[in-house]
């Protein structure tokens, strides 16, 4: 058994099997799904099957596989040994000791076992995420809910109850690995569909709006989002700055003070692709979409003062309720949905549907059902099914591409980029990345079939309008979670330069001049008091 072939073939075989032990599992899984129209023999998919690794092995024709056909759920890690062997058995008492003159020493320089047990220990880390740092996995399967048949030719989205397996990382944006999981920050919300056609990766955030538009000011966002460069410490100056400097993320300003940008719980986000995607039927109409995931068991946010005081108590509380949940037998579960629009309906709109820092309205263009992601398994191993997992939104299928927004062509090439440094070269045939007879020619493209000519430019994208979809958000605040917005604003500007606070005021006020009067009042309250 070849294992580069990976997690795909393993699932494929798994499916088939029919041993006694997975029968009492549908079983029991049927008597507490209440989607009994799951699995392709109408029973949900069990732990077992959901969870691309530690399945049988293939084995020829064979349907079932001998007991030694299994492959080690656990990639072996420096300093590990194989699940059917104990350390006393093959650790020699000497190989536990560096080499030495005499019992004091020297250690010799010629010692190989100890240079290879130290270098394999200093390179078994693998290199961090330059976004998303801090993050968890689990792992699942999807199911069709609806026929997307009329607008898409994706192969796993064709009839209802067609099942296969995803792994999802959850994230922080702006983190390492010590950021707490409840402060203000954005989620990701990633998920890789291991389908018979290929990878589907669809990577969405929690909130639904971007901060910019165009991918060549992402590392000036990130810029202003990260730590001093002097001593490594927040600058509140750094931060306020970028709202100062971008009118553009001003809806996302409010966004992501309102108390949606503090969470606890993994269980109760949602998640947006925020970028728009192309989908296209086997008529060849194409058709733009946004995805939602809606969580099962409702949202749920929590204020500031809850947030700062869970980031002490418990600064991995997310991870660790995502985990505990799944280890105890309660599946997490999301829908997914999409927003479909016509192209030709882009003209009509007063702002770009191509633009990251927009939203599109439900009311005009209301979300479809398509399917549900049922998450029942925790990974086995977390640095090689977690942190190697190298998602990617070039990751498409034939029926499922990218449009023309300018957020999403920058990410379509940089991601291969960012894996090949962290994972190096041959990082799609890392198992969780192993896709059987991949070659460049199972990418997908866009646009097959559209004439497109014009001068070549750097420009604005037309319809900028920034402050429309902010003030419309705002005011569908609560009295409550106006107050509340007011308060998180003021807290953090506050210490901005004054400059900087003029500037993010006069955005403010674009959005309504009630805010931006309350947040300069309760500013001057904290400059008074110094409490917050």
């Amino acid at each position: 058994m070849d294992n580069n072939n990976g997690w795909f073939q393993l699932e494929k075989e798994n499916a088939r099997r029919s041993s006694s032990r997975q029968n009492e599992q549908i079983k029991r899984n049927q008597s507490q799904s209440p989607y009994p129209g799951a699995h392709k023999n109408g029973q949900p998919m069990t732990a077992e099957e959901s969870h691309p690794s530690a399945m049988p092995a293939k084995t020829g024709s064979s349907d079932v596989a001998p007991s030694n056909a299994y492959m080690i759920s656990k990639p072996m890690a420096a300093g590990t040994y194989s699940q059917n062997v104990t350390p006393a058995e093959t650790v020699d008492s000497d190989v536990a000791h560096s080499q030495t003159v005499g019992v004091r020493g020297p250690v010799l320089v010629q010692d190989t076992a100890l240079h290879e047990t130290l270098e394999t220990f200093v390179f078994s880390t693998t290199l961090a995420r330059r976004l998303h740092t801090k993050g968890y996995g689990a792992f699942g399967y999807f199911y069709t809910t609806h026929s997307m048949q009329e607008y898409t030719k994706a192969g796993f989205l064709q009839t209802p109850g067609q099942q296969v397996p995803v792994a999802v990382r959850f994230s922080l944006a702006s983190s390492n690995q010590g950021t707490p999981d409840t402060l203000r920050n954005v989620r990701g919300f990633s998920t890789r569909f291991y389908t018979d056609g290929g990878f589907f990766d669809l990577l969405c955030n929690h909130l639904p709006v971007f901060f910019v538009r165009d991918a060549i000011r992402v590392p000036d966002v990130i810029s202003h989002l990260s730590p001093s460069p002097v001593n490594n410490l927040a600058d509140p100056d750094r931060f306020w700055s970028l709202f100062a400097k971008y009118p553009e993320t001003t809806n996302m300003l409010i966004w992501f003070f309102s108390d949606l940008g503090t969470v606890k719980s993994l269980r109760h986000i949602r998640g947006y692709s925020v970028s728009t995607y192309v989908w296209r039927n086997a008529q060849g109409v194409r058709r733009y979409v946004k995805y939602i995931w809606i969580p099962m068991a409702g949202q749920e946010f929590i204020d500031r003062q809850e947030a700062q005081q869970l980031a002490c108590k418990d600064p991995n509380i997310a991870g660790s309720d995502l985990y505990d949940s799944i280890a105890q037998g309660k599946a997490v579960e999301y829908e997914l949905r999409v927003q479909l629009m016509d192209p030709e309906d882009a003209k009509t709109l007063p702002f770009d549907p191509l633009d990251d820092t927009k939203l599109w309205d439900e009311a005009q263009f209301p979300s479809l059902p398509v399917g549900r992601m049922v998450l029942n398994r925790n990974p086995d191993n977390y640095a090689e099914q977690v942190e190697k997992l190298a998602l990617n939104p070039a990751n498409l299928l034939p029926g499922l591409e990218f449009s023309d927004d300018k957020i999403l062509q920058g990410r379509t090439f940089i991601y291969s980029d960012a894996q090949r440094h962290r994972l190096g070269p041959d990082y799609r045939n890392i198992p969780v990345n192993k896709q059987p007879n991949w070659s460049p020619a199972s990418m997908v493209s866009s646009g097959n079939g559209r004439y497109i000519d014009g001068e070549i430019m750097r420009a604005e994208i037309p319809d900028s309008d920034d402050f429309t979809q902010a003030t419309q958000k705002y005011e569908s605040f609560s009295s409550a979670e106006k107050k509340s917005f007011v308060d998180n604003i003021a807290s953090g500007l506050v210490e901005a330069q004054p400059n900087t606070q003029r500037i993010v005021l006069r955005h403010l006020e674009q959005v309504s001049p009630v805010l931006a009067e309350m947040v300069r009042n309760q500013m001057l309250l904290y400059a008074d008091t110094g409490e917050r």
